[in-house]
């Protein structure tokens, strides 16, 4: 028998003794494979893909389905003076409604900061901690922000049943690829996640459980971002020019704050006519007696206030910096819906020595309840209520002390004299 016989022979043999389950794993890896290809080679045609778009465009203030799952591209169009700032439905709220809103106070404007959004309605603390890690080896700032909603932590934690409908298996899988992710936050967020509903293969996949798991991963992966490259036109075609001013790239400065207020007062005066809750008239005209919040509390919200630790935690390990703004209820509606005081305090304690306990600085607004026109309605953030952030956040990214901030190594206090009494 010729040499070449012999070898082929052999080969021949050796796979006849793989046993019918190898044969038919090889087959389906081998089909997954090609799979996973033919997705590639489509999204490269036809799909927009996750890297630089039209760079006349303004990326960071768009709040659209897909685009916070989408950490290439988010990272890819980001300005570059933009910090990573992790929320939910806050980041709806447009200049249309709120004229001093980011988008229009930074956006428009070449400040040196801007504030790139990552988030949509519900996600919370563990969606956070998942970006936050999928985010880390990809954004250019290490600084980031994080919005932290009362409504997270209301009894049974908020809107957690949501998780399984709001995950991203693209957000997880980079995740769990990511390095600096210790063993113990990894196990606690593969817990989390199961816990809340995702589908055990999925979970598998990304953790690269078994060699099947991950050829699973793959086309998990490749399908996930099929989709999603599906949605960045959409995306791409809500993002507004950019303006003359932040086109030239002439530096504005830091922005005028006091006139900002004046402007916000005599804005919601002129957008909330119709109620004593400085709302705005639509809302009141539609929501007045609707009252979701009617006998809630803060402390039945255990995993909540965990998932809140373990995204500072991640941000600890991915060499994060991370700012924690604490957003307050809404004074007078809690009064209403016999939320109590001793109970609000609560929930801002709690993530204050969340915040303490993991070294991470934060924006305590919590004695805002009652100023008037810093929410445009009973949750969102408006139109005092953004010049704060803002003013917040601007700080933090400068390195300086304000008035709201706190944690982290004495930033509490203020640099500039300003303080809140002088609100």
């Amino acid at each position: 028998m010729a040499r070449g016989q012999v070898q082929g022979s052999r080969g021949l043999g050796a796979a006849r003794r793989l046993g019918p389950g190898m044969r038919l794993l090889r087959a389906v890896a081998l089909g997954l494979l090609l799979l996973a290809a033919g997705f590639v080679a489509f999204e490269r045609l036809l799909l927009t893909g996750m890297g630089p778009a039209d760079q006349t465009r303004l990326y960071d203030y768009v709040y659209a389905s897909g685009k916070s799952e989408s950490s290439g591209f988010v990272t890819s169009n980001a300005s570059a003076d933009g910090l990573l700032c992790f929320g939910s439905s806050e980041f709806y709220i447009s200049k249309d409604l709120v004229s001093m809103c980011p988008q229009a106070v930074f956006g428009e404007a070449s400040r040196g900061v801007d504030m790139t959004y990552v988030g949509e309605a519900y996600d919370q603390s563990l969606w956070q901690a998942i970006a936050a890690g999928a985010y880390a080896q990809k954004t250019g700032s290490k600084k980031v922000v994080i919005m932290v909603s009362p409504q997270w932590f209301f009894k049974g934690n908020g809107d957690q049943s949501k998780f399984s409908s709001k995950f991203s298996y693209s957000l997880y899988q980079e995740f769990c690829n990511n390095p600096n992710i210790s063993d113990e936050t990894r196990a606690y967020v593969r817990r989390r996640v199961t816990a809340l509903g995702v589908d055990s293969s999925k979970v598998a996949a990304a953790n690269g459980d078994s060699l099947a798991d991950r050829v699973n991963a793959l086309a998990y992966y490749q399908a996930d971002q099929l989709q999603l490259r599906s949605k960045l036109s959409n995306v791409i075609s809500l993002a507004p020019r950019k303006s003359a001013a932040r086109t030239d790239g002439t530096a504005a400065g830091e922005p005028d704050w006091q006139a900002l207020l004046s402007q916000a007062d005599a804005e919601g005066s002129s957008r909330a006519t119709n109620n004593d809750y400085g709302v705005y008239d639509a809302f009141w005209a539609k929501n007045s007696k609707f009252l979701p919040e009617l006998n809630q509390n803060f402390h039945e919200a255990d995993d909540e206030y965990a998932d809140l630790a373990c995204f500072l935690k991640v941000c600890r390990e991915c060499g994060l910096e991370p700012l924690v703004c604490i957003l307050p209820v809404h004074g007078s509606w809690y009064d209403r819906a016999n939320v109590s005081q001793q109970e609000r305090q609560l929930y801002y304690q709690r993530v204050r020595d969340i915040c303490n306990d993991n070294g991470s600085a934060y924006a305590d607004f919590s004695s805002c309840e009652y100023e008037k026109y810093f929410l445009c309605d009973t949750v969102h953030p408006g139109w005092r209520g953004w010049v704060w952030i803002e003013r917040a956040v601007y700080d933090f990214a400068r390195g300086r002390k304000s008035g709201f901030l706190g944690g982290a190594e004495g930033l509490a206090g203020s640099q500039d004299g300003t303080s809140r009494k002088e609100r």
